[in-house]
């Protein structure tokens, strides 16, 4: 598969809009409490260009790796004469400060949770079962010895059905390199294939996988149905950022960066533009969950360092707080640096695998 300029201009915008959402949560909370922003930016680094919208200059960087919303109190103390001390981020009270820092969170999660709404409205509510395709036949294998043809829709393996795409890999594994009755929806017609598995249980074809879907039926059952869809999102994202923790080497090798993002955004594309829309909730809500994390310089930093100064009584000093934050900046700068430089070893072997 090659790459596509459609397909990764799609996935850019997409990403980019996303990063809007979590900054611009940031950005209406502190202007629901008259907070000053000085900058609101997607990327990081020098600027490509920006404009200026009332006192916030709005900014494009070079570093594709997220943004930042600046606020007065990054400032030094020389350039804040012209604020009002009342207005700034620091001066209000901890619960404020907590709704402006946890807000591009909300943000990600509702807008992660309207798409799908939208989406099931529009296109139906997910059964729970796997709709399987041949998108692509391969030459000089059994499926294209058997006659399968793309479009067509794999409904059975001797007459066993399967509910999604693990069960038909655990069906084929159970017939690995023996003739086989391959039952397949062609065009509304029912068709039974005779064909001889390879010895690694597939048949040679690239298959493309569309969830079965039902009508919605009103906005209620589809704002459910979104509800539970994003809990299971969620918690299954939760789960596999885990593996930072328990298998460190295995989630680092198998993590790609922004370039990587857009490589698999461009072949999801390709395979079904619809599916782009599964990827847009399943990255809106990682960007929440990672933002969240108690880590020095992301969201859960700023609301750790919050809920310790609730305790204490009053805020970290200013030059520790500094420290602490600068020291995660240059951590994800640098992780963010080596992820984009896996990306260019790795990507272009994505599309020629």
């Amino acid at each position: 598969m090659n790459a596509s300029f459609t397909g990764i201009l799609v996935t850019i915008i997409l990403l980019g809009l996303l990063i809007v959402i979590h900054e611009g949560g940031h950005f209406l909370a502190a202007k629901s409490l008259r907070i000053p922003v000085r900058q609101f930016a997607i990327g990081f680094g020098p600027k490509v260009f920006g404009v200026r919208w009332g006192e916030t200059e709005v900014r494009l960087n070079w570093i594709p790796l997220g943004g930042y919303c600046a606020f007065v109190d990054d400032e030094e103390e020389g350039q804040q004469a012209d604020v009002d001390p009342s207005r700034l981020l620091r001066s209000r009270p901890v619960i404020q400060r907590m709704w402006v820092v946890s807000a591009g969170v909300i943000f990600n999660f509702v807008s992660a949770w309207l798409i799908l709404w939208f989406s099931m409205m529009a296109l139906g509510v997910p059964t729970g079962h796997q709709l399987l395709y041949a998108q692509k036949v391969l030459p000089g294998t059994p499926a294209a010895a058997a006659g399968l043809k793309s479009g067509d829709e794999v409904i059975a393996v001797q007459n066993q059905t399967f509910k999604d795409f693990a069960g038909f890999k655990d069906l084929m594994d159970k017939y690995k390199g023996k003739p086989i009755v391959v039952t397949l929806d062609r065009a509304g017609k029912s068709v039974a294939m005779p064909i001889t598995s390879k010895a690694d249980g597939t048949l040679g074809f690239m298959p493309m996988i569309r969830e079965q879907k039902q009508p919605a039926g009103n906005p209620v059952q589809a704002a459910g149905a979104a509800a539970v869809r994003q809990g299971t999102i969620t918690s299954q994202l939760w789960h596999a950022l885990s593996g930072f923790v328990t298998q460190p080497r295995t989630m680092i090798k198998e993590t790609g960066g922004p370039i990587s993002i857009v490589a698999f955004g461009d072949q999801i594309f390709q395979v079904d533009p619809f599916k782009l829309i599964d990827f847009a909730v399943l990255l809106s809500i990682e960007l929440a969950i990672i933002n969240i994390l108690p880590l020095p310089a992301l969201d859960g930093g700023h609301l750790a360092m919050l809920i310790i100064e609730s305790f204490r009584g009053k805020p970290l000093p200013r030059r520790v707080e500094e420290g602490i934050l600068m020291a995660g900046f240059v951590l994800i700068m640098g992780l963010g640096a080596l992820l984009i430089l896996k990306d260019l070893l790795t990507v272009p072997g994505m599309y020629h695998h």
